[in-house]
């Protein structure tokens, strides 16, 4: 059975729409902000500051928050050590040592969130001639001084040579956008295989003979697939924290180990990630034990334990390198409430690819008469499960638009709102081809010729969600409408 034209006209606008979002202006933006600054931006001062004030939209991550000054020369000025305010977490005061002359100078800054999105930009502001405080021609040559050199060298938060002048690669960028999409897409299929293992195959246990060879081979492969997607997601963590690295610190510093030491153990960011690779090797090892046994062997059976309970942790860990981990209110029930997002999607997505690559072809292995009802059995088994994890993709979606855009208005009116519509739109693609499944697709099942019309039109569910993942992994790096009103 081939595609109606309206699905296939549906299924191209997803792609391009998708396409047009993931090269298109929303890679220019990035998660947080600065809303003010003392000096402020372009401001002519009749008086020499004797410190600089950032305010940002969200608290700065301190071990990740660069500030330097340049004078009218272009050369550095000798800064004393960052730190918070006493009247805000969300702004950084840095003390300027030594005389300022008179002229145009220019604030270079980064910073990150607990989400790890780096922003960095400059702004400069002028020191009138005569100013009250002006220092003499000259009165910063300081600040290349040995001992100031020395200083810079061991803080990096006022080294301005640490500090990158924006190299092109943050959160937003093309490639950080795939290395996400793939862990989606990782997360999916893992999360999927505990899915379809301990609900639809568990359920269709207690239909059918406890023994049937059939479900221990559908168990077998989905732990293969596990098995690979948790290698892959391997691959991809560490090329996640080489990624980060980069968009903090530059291309040139990005390996080197105290940096990455900072990243992985100072940082929400980093501590998200060690859970990652700690949910990746219990998930990899309960795989492994897994696709080694029968279903029905104690050691099989030990290892579904441990990649369930490696599943649940990593259904948590995207929360915490995007929006929810700087929510700003209700951040644990926004963190919880992602993480049960993500185990939806997994669980409702994943559970069907495995219907497909494991689930079905274990079915049409079995003697002639008894593929097509095996088949039947399968799919309804799948229904209630993919009905429950939908749902639940459903609420915590909808609590999750609740929380980051703030009033209506801001559905339409911000670039999150509008990524989002986009993603729901996509979403409501997935959905209606999933009621097609179930209203057309499903009656016909019973013979052979139906377990090749529903892979067909499942096949299609999945592409279109692997478009919604995409969306997804560049909503992530998209700022949202609370983070432009804070």
């Amino acid at each position: 059975m081939t595609m109606s034209p309206s699905m296939r006209r549906l299924g191209n606008g997803a792609l391009i729409t998708a396409i047009l979002m993931f090269a298109g202006p929303v890679l220019a933006y990035a998660h947080g902000r600065l809303k003010s600054s003392t000096p402020s931006a372009g401001a002519h001062l009749d008086a020499v500051p004797h410190e600089i004030r950032l305010d940002f939209s969200e608290v700065p991550s301190m071990a990740f928050t660069k500030v330097a000054l340049f004078d009218p020369t272009g050369r550095p000025v000798s800064l004393g050590p960052l730190a918070y305010p006493s009247d805000s977490k969300r702004s950084v005061v840095v003390q300027i040592r030594g005389g300022l002359p008179a002229g145009d100078y220019t604030v270079m800054w980064q910073m990150a969130g607990d989400d790890g999105h780096v922003v960095r930009d400059r702004f400069r502001f002028v020191i009138a001639p005569g100013a009250v405080g002006v220092g003499v021609a000259g009165g910063t040559g300081d600040t290349t001084s040995a001992a100031h050199e020395e200083e810079m060298t061991d803080s990096a938060h006022q080294n301005p040579v640490t500090l990158p002048e924006g190299n092109g690669f943050g959160a937003e960028s093309f490639v950080y956008v795939l290395i996400r999409w793939g862990m989606f897409v990782g997360l999916l299929i893992v999360i999927g295989a505990v899915a379809f293992r301990q609900l639809v195959l568990r359920f269709l246990r207690r239909k059918e003979e406890p023994d049937s060879p059939m479900l221990d081979v559908a168990a077998t492969r989905a732990a293969r697939f596990g098995h690979r997607a948790a290698g892959a997601l391997l691959v991809l963590a560490l090329l996640r924290l080489v990624a980060q690295s980069v968009s903090m610190h530059g291309i040139r510093s990005a390996f080197d180990p105290g940096l990455l030491g900072d990243i992985v153990g100072k940082t929400v960011w980093g501590h998200g990630w060690i859970a990652q690779m700690i949910g990746i090797a219990i998930v990899g090892f309960g795989f492994h034990r897994a696709k080694r046994a029968s279903d029905v062997g104690s050691a099989a059976h030990q290892g579904w334990v441990l990649a369930t309970v490696g599943v649940i942790l990593l259904a948590f860990t995207p929360a915490f390198a995007g929006h929810a981990a700087s929510a700003p209110t209700l951040l644990p029930l926004t963190i919880f409430a992602d993480g049960l997002h993500v185990a939806g999607a997994g669980g409702w997505l994943g559970s069907l690819l495995m219907v497909l690559v494991a689930g079905i072809p274990a079915a049409l292995a079995l003697p002639e008469g008894e593929r097509g009802p095996m088949v039947a059995e399968l799919v309804n088994a799948f229904s209630p499960t993919a009905l429950m994890f939908a749902g639940l993709v459903g609420a915590t979606g909808v609590f999750a638009a609740w929380v980051h855009l703030g009033s209506i208005p801001a559905i339409w009116q911000s670039q999150y709102g509008k990524t989002l519509l986009v993603k729901l739109a996509v979403l409501s693609i997935v959905a209606l081809t999933g009621a097609y499944n179930w209203l057309r697709v499903k009656p016909t099942l019973g013979q052979v010729e139906g377990a090749a019309r529903v892979r067909r039109s499942a096949s299609v569910e999945l592409v279109v969600g692997l478009l919604v993942l995409l969306v997804t992994a560049i909503l992530v790096a998209t700022p949202t409408a609370m983070d432009m009103q804070m």
